[in-house]
């Protein structure tokens, strides 16, 4: 048995504005497009009438569960669309209802900071989600509590900012990731040269960006793909250009979570160049599930990594675990956090196997070994309560679609050791400039809400391509934003 919704499609007729609403809505409660699944497990149609709505649904492969209304409160369809299908949809299943009540998105704490800066305190922001949302109890005094630790991190200056930098290189594709990157080993030294002209000609141009209008880098996060999977003389180039561009940053972490790619060379490269956040992702310990999803090393590759990490003093390691891989059992994430708590790593982040149809696991046979909900949930009671009672707290979450039942991705940390980067980048509440391909560049415009993005290509010759006017683009922006008058 496990713990993967019962992947369905659904089909959609009616207005487009809401066509990407009720997709979201219809993800969350695990039924996708496409044309990998070929099973019509629900219809949604919406019709308009002289200037009225009227959302109706059929569930299951006949249609035999139906339901129907008009929608009758102006300004509000979205939120009816949205509550009615999941309510009809706990009807139709049987289901107890999620702890996060009617909350589909993939970051619930943004919503109780924008409580919170409508002057409620944590009691009337707890009592709003139970009420409004229909959160559970727990869940609403979780995510609470956990918006109160970030606080003082989504309230900085206009000018402050972060910077995310894609490398979309690994050394092997894991079997849960969908993630486009290319593996380097088939990367020619040509084709390596253009892409890291690229990357150079990116940073350099935030450099320029910030000494024009007096812009401060709070935080630097290159991630991937695997970055330390570049060649060493190449890698160099890269921290070279972003050593120059990041000198004086409160936080740089670099992703080097394979211990195949993270040599001796590699790490005091970094070390040397002022990172100061390593990541060290092992995603479990044991090695027979390291040999299934595709990690081409073994755990004592991790164990050497970790040791080489805190020997040259990176101050702050984070270390990744899945909760949920093919064939992993309660024990086993038992197993994990004993180490971790042996290790003592300042940060640990407890991800949650999300099946996505671009991974190579939604069509393998692993699939039908991935663990049931309720070990699942298990697993992540004993992440919980293994390291809280080793001294790390929760500090920054966030759910994904077609995760395994209502869980969510968590970070830990030490105290004194929250990582800036995770809370910006979740909570949306400061600029992220970005560089390299699938980066995403937000600005946020003087609401301190709404966001203004700029989207590189994904794919590394389009990103090439591209950059000139995306830089262009970006140029603009700034100049809008920073020069003193918003869009």
């Amino acid at each position: 048995m496990n713990n993967t919704p019962d992947f369905q499609t659904y089909s959609y007729s009616g207005p487009e504005r809401y066509h990407s609403l009720v997709g979201q809505v219809m993800a969350s409660l695990g039924y996708v497009g496409g044309r990998e699944c070929r099973t019509i497990g629900a219809a949604v149609v919406l019709e308009e009438r002289d200037g009225r709505l009227r959302l109706s649904c059929a569930f299951g492969g006949d249609g035999a569960w139906r339901s129907e209304t008009w929608l009758c409160q102006p300004g509000e369809e979205r939120t009816h669309i949205k509550d009615c299908l999941l309510h009809w949809h706990e009807q139709f299943s049987g289901k107890p209802k999620s702890p996060w009540g009617t909350l589909i998105g993939v970051r619930p704490t943004k919503l109780v900071h924008r409580l919170f800066d409508e002057g409620m305190d944590a009691e009337a922001a707890r009592r709003h989600l139970c009420s409004r949302y229909e959160v559970a109890e727990d869940t609403a005094k979780f995510l609470v509590q956990m918006a109160a630790v970030q606080r003082p991190y989504v309230t900085g200056g206009k000018k402050d900012f972060s910077v995310y930098v894609g490398i979309p290189y690994c050394p092997s594709h894991c079997v849960y990731c969908s993630f486009p990157s290319r593996l380097i080993g088939e990367e020619n030294d040509g084709a390596l040269q253009d892409f890291a002209d690229a990357i150079v000609a990116d940073i350099e141009d935030m450099g320029r960006l910030c000494r024009q209008y007096g812009l401060r880098i709070r935080s630097a996060y290159v991630g991937g793909g695997t970055p330390t999977c570049l060649p060493l003389p190449i890698l160099r180039r890269l921290m070279t250009a972003m050593s120059s561009v990041f000198a004086g940053v409160e936080e740089w972490t670099v992703e080097a979570g394979r211990p195949d790619t993270a040599s001796e060379d590699v790490l005091a490269l970094l070390r040397r160049s002022g990172v100061t956040r390593i990541s060290v992702n092992p995603q479990t310990m044991q090695q027979r599930l390291l040999d299934a999803i595709g990690r081409r090393h073994t755990t004592e590759d991790i164990y050497d990594m970790y040791e080489r990490c805190r020997q040259m003093a990176f101050p702050v390691v984070n270390m990744d675990f899945i909760a949920g891989l093919p064939g992993q059992t309660v024990e086993d994430m038992r197993e994990n956090m004993e180490i971790v708590c042996q290790l003592h790593p300042e940060n640990v982040t407890i991800h949650t196997l999300a099946l996505k149809k671009r991974a190579p696991l939604f069509h393998h046979p692993l699939r039908e070994d991935i663990p049931s909900a309720e070990e699942v949930g298990a697993m992540l009671d004993v992440c919980r309560q293994t390291l809280q009672e080793g001294g790390y707290g929760p500090y920054y979450m966030y759910r994904q679609t077609y995760m395994a039942a209502s869980f969510a991705n968590v970070g830990y940390a030490l105290p004194g050791a929250i990582s800036p980067y995770n809370i910006e980048m979740m909570e949306e509440r400061g600029t992220v400039l970005a560089a390299g391909p699938g980066g995403a560049t937000k600005f946020v415009r003087s609401d301190g809400h709404s966001l203004e993005k700029l989207y590189m290509p994904k794919d590394i010759d389009r990103y090439i391509e591209a950059l000139p006017e995306n830089m262009r683009q970006r140029r603009r922006l700034c100049a809008i934003i920073y020069g003193g008058e918003d869009l």
